[in-house]
């Protein structure tokens, strides 16, 4: 009989999404993080991509 266990292939969908979500959103909590306040250029930075 197989043992009841937690294995890592359910739980590695949820580790790719979460790294994809911190990832994404990467510009939006650094200046929280770093104690810096965003000027206006840094603000439409997060809005308008630049091409």
């Amino acid at each position: 009989m197989r043992a009841a266990g937690f294995g890592l292939r359910p739980v590695l969908p949820w580790l790719v999404l979460t790294a994809g979500l911190i990832l994404a959103t990467l510009p939006a909590w650094r200046p929280l993080i770093f104690g810096t306040a965003p000027t206006r250029d840094d603000l439409l930075s997060l809005r308008c991509l630049s091409r």
